[in-house]
């Protein structure tokens, strides 16, 4: 056996009897040893370290299999913590979520402008606060954070941020040099799919609107990042060859048709308005059918609703997942955009194709980053 096998045999044992814990509604050390094919005594001895570093612990009394009746396991969710974070274009977004996933504390920040010192200024607070908090620092056990644009998840670096305009940035860096955990960083719209892959989703395409559109495709329940890691890059679809200019600098983009910014100030301009309007007032007029709400609502539906029927046309997914600002108007929206991809579609493309919204709804991208960060500690392809 070569050297540091047997280590690295023991930690890939650890992840497997984690999530088996996980997954079971209790579960004993024999079903464990049994299910993986492991001796009894190593799955003991594992046990025992887990339940000693407080992950594991024993939870009630299970069936007799003929002998006495077997103690089973479950996860101990005050056992760890991790931190999510979420770099977004309007709002910095984190969770603290324990080990069983369940946020127990969020927080929403407004950036007061797209410096990078801003953004690292109110990750810093947000963090120590976490920290603060928890008074045990130590049972944190990493950090995640996602930002939009192009990312080396490998590397932990930013490539391309069109609406921050940073360049290349190495973003693990930044934050190693003040926290010593372990650190994963990734596009915002793959942390927010990384959430939906813990729900355990397996084929999807997740889609983030708002200021930004954005996609993460997912596979066998594994991310999927493309040859440099631009693979998702849906809101830069060329949609028109006329259109408006998008944040990238070419025309015509999905972005520039569909996002939150372009709709307000289409409208805007059809009302000939001087003064700002929310998206929350166009929907408002959108409700009670006033004709340029319905236009600009109803044109930004289409041109999403096309592109993602092309979308599904080639991969044929289980399920397309929107998160963001169209999820914020579910009962409104959804429901004409499932209509328009069906139309759109394939019919055989589109047969059992599900159009839903993000189970974190707001804090998919902070929630997803912080379980993205979990995976380190179970068996789970994200």
């Amino acid at each position: 056996m070569e050297k540091g096998s047997f280590k690295n045999m023991k930690k890939q044992n650890q992840k497997n009897i984690l999530t088996l814990i996980k997954n079971e509604d209790g579960i004993s050390r024999a079903q464990i040893a049994e299910k993986l094919d492991v001796s009894r005594a190593t799955v003991t001895n594992i046990v025992r370290e887990l339940v000693k570093l407080e992950l594991v612990e024993e939870s009630k009394m299970g069936e007799s299999r003929g002998g006495r009746r077997p103690m089973l396991l479950k996860l101990n969710p005050e056992g760890a913590y991790v931190i999510g974070i979420e770099w977004g274009i309007e709002a910095i977004k984190a969770v603290l979520i324990d080990f069983e996933a369940e946020i127990i504390a969020k927080d929403q920040i407004e950036p007061q402008d797209y410096t990078l010192e801003e953004y690292k200024k109110q990750t810093f607070f947000l963090i120590d606060k976490y920290q603060n908090e928890l008074q045990k620092s130590s049972k944190i056990i990493g950090i995640g954070l996602g930002i939009h644009g192009l990312v080396d998840p490998k590397a932990g670096k930013s490539i391309f941020t069109p609406h921050f305009e940073w360049g290349e940035l190495d973003i693990k860096s930044i934050l190693a040099e003040k926290y010593n955990y372990p650190i994963f960083i990734d596009n915002d719209v793959r942390m927010m799919a990384a959430g939906e892959i813990w729900q355990e989703r397996d084929d999807f395409v997740f889609i983030n609107t708002g200021s930004g559109i954005g996609a993460a495709l997912v596979f066998k329940g594994e991310l999927h990042y493309g040859n440099n890691y631009a693979a998702g890059e849906f809101g830069h679809m060329k949609i028109t060859d006329d259109g408006p200019q998008c944040h990238c600098g070419k025309r015509g983009c999905l972005e520039a048709l569909s996002s939150k910014e372009s709709i307000i100030s289409r409208y805007q301009k059809l009302k000939d308005l001087s003064q700002e309007i929310s998206f929350q007032q166009i929907m408002n007029n959108y409700q009670k059918g006033e004709s340029e709400a319905l236009i600009v609502i109803n044109d930004a539906l289409k041109y999403f609703g096309r592109a993602i029927s092309d979308l599904v046309n080639i991969l044929n997914p289980e399920a397309v997942i929107i998160g963001g600002l169209f999820a914020d108007y579910q009962e409104l929206l959804i429901e004409p955009l499932y209509q328009i991809v069906a139309e759109e579609s394939l019919s055989q493309a589109v047969k059992d194709l599900k159009i839903t919204t993000a189970y974190y709804q707001d804090f998919a991208g902070a929630a997803g980053a912080a379980e993205k960060v979990l995976n380190n500690f179970f068996e789970l392809k994200i």
